[in-house]
Formats: C-alpha cells, structure tokens, sequence
C-alpha cells in the first residue's frame, strides 16, 4: 500500500490504545493454537483486519498461510493446525462445516479451531451440530468491537445492522454498539454527559446503564475521563442524508469509486488497479477530504503551483540546511499531489456525464420541494438509460421521505417500471423497502419534512463552497439533519431567542423517536447511577471550556457527515473535538444493498454494479 496506516495518537483521543488492544487479543488467539497454522478468513473480514495487524505480525506468530473462506476441501496442507476468523454469520458456518466435511472425506487430520467475532453465537454452534462437525471443531470468541480507521473514526464494521434495525426487529448491534462504548469507557474512563434521540439511541443508553449497573464498582471510573459528551445520533431519525450524493471530495471519492476499509483503487479499465490508503497519514489527503470538491481543483493547483515556484528559487541560489530540509520534505508531497491530480480527474470524468447532474437535480429539487412531477419523469427517464439500480432506489426513497410518499399517481408507474428494467425478482426489494418505510406511497396527511426542514435550516442558499461558513456545503446547500441535532445540542444556547427555541422543540418533536439527556455518574456507595441532566437534548452546554464529544452513529454515517462534524470543530460557538462512532461507513447505495442482497440470488446481483463501502 502506498501510505502507512494513519497515526492514531494525533486525535483528540489517542484511539492507538483500540488498536494496541485488538492487536493482543489476536495474538492471544493465534498463539492459543500451537506451531505453524493455516488462517482462514471470510472476505469482509480480511478486508479490516489490516487496519489492526500486518501481514508480518501474523507470520510472526505461526500463520503459514492466509486462505479465504470457501466451501471447496483443503487440499495440499502441510501444517496440522487450521484457524478460522468469520464473523458470527449462519452462511460463514455453513460454508465452515461444508469445508470440515468435504476436507474429512479426503481423510485428511486436521485440527479445526473457529474463533467467530464480535461473538460466538448459538445459531452458528446448532449449525455445527446439525452438520455433525461439533466434535471436529473447537470453539471461540475474537471480540473486536471498535475498528480504528483514523484518527478520529471507529467503525464496528456491522454491514447489515441498518436494515437489521428497521427490517429485520434484529437489535443485535445495539448490544454491540453498547459493549463497544463500554469498552472505550474502560479506556478512557466514564463519560460523564449522554445525549440522544431516537428509539435505538435510547435503547443502547439502556444497555449502558444496565452494563454499568452489573459492574458494579468495577464499573469505569468517574470524574477522570477523556471524553466529555456521547452524542447517540438514530440513523431512522434522519434516514435521508446518506440516500444523498455526497459532494466533498471524501464523499465523491467513495461515491464514484468506493471506500473499502480506508483503501480505494484506481487504474484504467483493462489495466491493473493500484491501491491507495486514504487516511490523515497522507498530508495532501488531510487537507483536501473534507472540502467541497468544487474547492478542490484550485487547492491542488495551489499546491502544485507553490512546489513550480520553490524549485525555480532553488536553483542560481545559496539556501541554507534548514530551508533545503524543508524543499525536500515539499518535495515528498509530490507523489500523493499526482495522486490526488489522479482522483480528482476520476471523479469528474463521473460527474461530468448527464446522468450524474440529473441525479443530483433530482436531489435537490425534492429537497426544496418543487417541480415533483418533472423529477418522477426524470427518474423514469433515467431508468430507460439503465442507470443503476441503487441510485434509482435512493432517488424514489428522497422523493417518498420529502414527501411524505410517492404521490399516488406516480406510485404503480415508478414501481412498475423498476420490475420491468431491472427484473421482476426485485419486487421483494420494494416490499422489503415499504416494510422498513424507506419507500411507501402517500397515505393522506401532510408530510413533517417541511415543518423540521424549516426549523432545523437544513436548506441554504448561496452557500460558500471555497469558504463555508456552515455544514450545508457537505450536499452543496442541504444540512444533514443528523449534524444540525449534533450543532444544537452542543452550542450555547445563550443566543439564541426564545421563539427559536420553541420552534426547535416542537420540530424535535415531529422527528420520530424519544430525546433525552443525561448523566453517568455514582450514588453515596459509589455504584453507578444515571441522573437527568434537565436541561433537554436542544440545550447546549454553557460551560465555556472546550470539550471531546463522541458521537455515535447507530445505523451508519456517511463520510460527508464526518466532514460536517469536523468543520463544526472549527466554529467559535461549537467548542468541541470530535470522534465519530459508527456501526458501519456508508454511502446511500451499500445502505440500500443489504435489503438487495437478502432477497435476490447472486446472479441476479451479478448484473447490477456493486457498490459496497
């Protein structure tokens, strides 16, 4: 890989300690299996494994071989010992047991050692069973839980949990959510204030104080934390932003050419791709991710300019040491400069082509509400062109969250023409997304998207994209829902009137889910107890020291959202440094893809372009 892995002790909050523990606990895991083994790993995890340990790490302790999982028998072994790290997942098992037994007809001895993470569960142990291999096989548990990917970001990296959630009435990440955050308050000690809106976010405080309440004076100390605030942030409280086109340039990168585990490839078609780590290691990166990607042409032009001038100086005249040190440290930049020169032109040979800026025209007129009828004939027509299927579904399900349903008469014609275009299979697709409310027709009743979009200001006009002076410039003019309730609840309330104030509440209303605001604390005895903070989610902090907040996101964040908190770290009235929390990275096409992926077999998936962060 072309750039190290990013220094996690350069944040807010030295993350390198998640990294350091995950790391032992593998080794502890690998050594528990004596002399030279196979590792056999399932395809998403070996993708994050490698923002915890290297490949040197795992030879060093015995890894001879690292394999996929597959369903094929092991052929040609020379070791004896065999691991498995899948994830707790009923396919992963299956496909364990198909290759025990397919590999014990060979005759073949191994010793089998399956090590499911973030949890072994019962329903991967009866599978075992009810394939006859539970004697074959010794069980265990690699509980990871948060994945540095920078300075700044964690991710459990729970690809389904969204539609898990919403879809399935599956909570098993909330557990997970919750015992992450327990474990960064074993780390870096209890976090005093926690607030929250929505019925998952209130469900995973829950688990907090149940978690902290059976530890009793074991539970992570008081009063000497890093982390000042967790903000819970409900991704079925503002399902709209990630359904949007990202438009910094981290966000176009990974809508256009997709983020995996922190690495995007780039090359030619017909050529071999190059990997590249995008992460604050890479200084140029550093500067650009979360600009407006309309600024980042003129930046690196800036840059590439400012090297011109620097070279032409140094020659014909004397420079001292320091400065020569200082031209070449500039100098080291220029291969990430070509890089990014690279990206750049990749990204707008994309959003150059009409398809795109009608897509985000379609975008941005539901947003304000205006020209309905001529954005479902947009999307129709987008359809005929073969667009592909996820940015269809994420532009019906804009149009039936702003407005509150797809109006009646495009209902059967939109849905209609999605079966025809893209294959009948899909109505279990559509059905799956009614029943999770991403998609559903007008039932009467006005929609609540105008009355919060109003108080929250989440649409701007005549927004700054080379100088913001707000979030909206993440969507070139809309402001995440999910940041606003983020900005709201932690800037001082001071300024702000008391009509305002009232406007916000009631609009906080009318967004789905519970609000509350609390504090972690102990009783006389020193066991922990939670007590109201009173002040309301809306109520910012009028404490005038700088704060670490962590914010949460249970369902996914995207990385425009993470631009937006990062430049709210900039603001005077914020006074606040953030790390962000996630269940998983996402953009709107992997978040719809796993209602996709449940109901339509793989070669039906073969024919769409996959678009999986």
């Amino acid at each position: 890989m072309s750039t190290p892995l990013p220094n996690l002790s350069s944040g807010s909050v030295p993350l390198s300690r998640i990294r350091e523990q995950a790391r032992k606990a593998l080794v502890e895991a690998l050594d528990s299996v004596r002399g030279k083994k196979i590792l056999i790993l399932d395809r998403k995890v070996s993708g994050f494994l490698g923002l915890i340990a290297e490949v040197p790490l795992l030879k060093e302790h015995g890894v001879d071989r690292l394999l996929y999982l597959q369903e094929e028998p092991l052929t040609g072994i020379d070791v004896r010992s065999v691991i498995y790290l899948v994830r707790s997942r009923i396919e992963n098992a299956q496909l364990i047991a198909q290759q025990v037994l397919q590999t014990n007809k060979l005759g073949t001895k191994l010793e089998y050692s399956v090590f499911f993470m973030p949890r072994r569960t019962r329903v991967c142990e009866k599978v075992f069973q009810e394939e006859g291999i539970a004697a074959d096989v010794t069980l265990s548990e690699y509980p990871l839980d948060f994945i540095p990917f920078d300075s700044d970001i964690l991710s459990l990296e729970l690809d389904g949990a969204y539609k898990e959630l919403v879809l399935d009435g599956d909570t098993s990440s909330l557990y997970y959510t919750a015992r992450g955050l327990m474990q960064l308050q074993s780390l870096y000690g209890t976090i005093p204030e926690v607030k929250g809106k929505g019925g998952h976010a209130l469900a995973v405080k829950n688990l907090l104080t149940l978690m902290r309440r059976e530890m009793g004076l074991k539970a992570p100390r008081t009063g000497a934390g890093q982390i000042d605030t967790l903000v819970l942030v409900d991704r079925t409280v503002d399902p709209l932003t990630p359904l949007c086109t990202q438009l910094t340039y981290e966000g176009l990168v990974d809508e256009t050419l997709h983020i995996k585990n922190g690495v995007v490839q780039l090359g030619a078609e017909g050529q071999k791709q190059q990997k590249f780590a995008l992460n604050s290691a890479d200084k140029v990166y550093l500067e650009l991710r979360d600009l407006s990607f309309a600024a980042v042409g003129p930046k690196l032009s800036e840059r590439a300019k400012s090297l011109q001038t620097d070279y032409k100086g140094s020659k014909g005249s004397e420079r001292s040491l320091a400065e020569l040190k200082d031209f070449a440290a500039q100098l080291k930049s220029l291969p990430n400069i070509t890089r990014h020169i690279n990206l750049a032109e990749a990204i707008n040979r994309v959003i150059a082509r009409q398809n795109f800026r009608d897509r985000v025209t379609v975008e941005q007129s539901l947003l304000d509400g205006h020209s309905v009828d001529a954005c479902c004939e947009t999307i129709e027509t987008l359809m005929y062109q073969n667009e592909d299927l996820m940015i269809i579904l994420r532009l019906l399900c804009i149009l039936s969250h702003t407005q509150g349903g797809v109006p009646k008469k495009h209902w059967d014609v939109l849905r209609r023409e999605v079966l025809h275009t893209y294959g009948h299979e899909h109505i279990l697709t559509l059905a799956a997304l009614q029943d999770a409310g991403l998609l559903k027709p007008q039932q009467g009743g006005r929609s609540t998207f105008p009355a919060v979009k109003k108080a929250f200001r989440l649409l701007l006009d005549n927004v700054n994209d080379t100088d913001p002076t707000d979030i909206a410039y993440v969507y070139a003019g809309y402001a995440p829902l999910s940041i606003r309730l983020v900005e709201h609840a932690l800037q001082s309330s001071a300024g702000e009137s008391s009509s305002r104030e009232l406007g916000l509440e009631e609009a906080l209303k009318a967004i789905p889910g519970p609000a509350f605001d609390i504090v972690q604390t102990v009783d006389e005895h020193g066991l922990p107890v939670e007590q109201s903070a009173g002040a309301g989610l809306l109520q910012g902090s009028r404490d005038k020291k700088r704060r670490v907040v962590l914010v949460m996101f249970i369902g996914g964040v995207t990385f425009a959202e993470i631009g937006a908190l990062r430049f709210l770290s900039t603001r005077p009235e914020v006074r606040s440094d953030f790390v962000i929390a996630t269940t998983k990275l996402v953009n709107g096409s992997s978040m719809l893809e796993t209602f996709l992926e449940e109901v339509v077999s793989d070669a039906m998936l073969a024919k769409q372009p996959r678009n999986v962060t």
